[in-house]
């Protein structure tokens, strides 16, 4: 053969070599670079959870504090202590209603603001 034949032989058979190494690769290492992908979600969602943790160790160490569940249960469950009254005072009737101003609405908010003194 002719060196420039024998040239070609060799770098198609470089091409080739480097065609194959690169297909037997590809798969670990597009799997390599994945698992490091989920390896930092994976990591991020650990320091979430982490944090979640403390917020709820924090909550719990102020739970067991009679205080705080005395305080937690006047506001949410209206305890009252022996001798205390409770009293609840509810919003006016009117609060809240928001009535469209079109026909027949207007009459019904004409009458409203008559009888409610506004």
């Amino acid at each position: 053969m002719t060196a420039p034949g024998r040239r070609s032989i060799q770098v198609l058979v470089a091409v080739l070599a480097v065609a194959v190494a690169a297909a037997l690769l590809w798969s670990p290492v597009t799997g390599y670079l994945d698992t490091r992908a989920e390896v930092a979600d994976q990591q991020a969602e650990l320091a979430r959870l982490r944090e979640q943790n403390d917020r709820l160790r924090r909550q719990k160490g102020r739970l067991e504090d009679p205080a705080e569940i005395q305080r937690i249960a006047r506001r949410d469950y209206g305890l009252v202590g022996a001798g205390e009254e409770s009293y609840t005072i509810l919003p006016p009737a009117t609060a809240g209603l928001a009535l469209p101003s079109s026909w027949p609405f207007n009459r019904l908010d004409e009458a409203i603001a008559t009888a409610s003194g506004r």
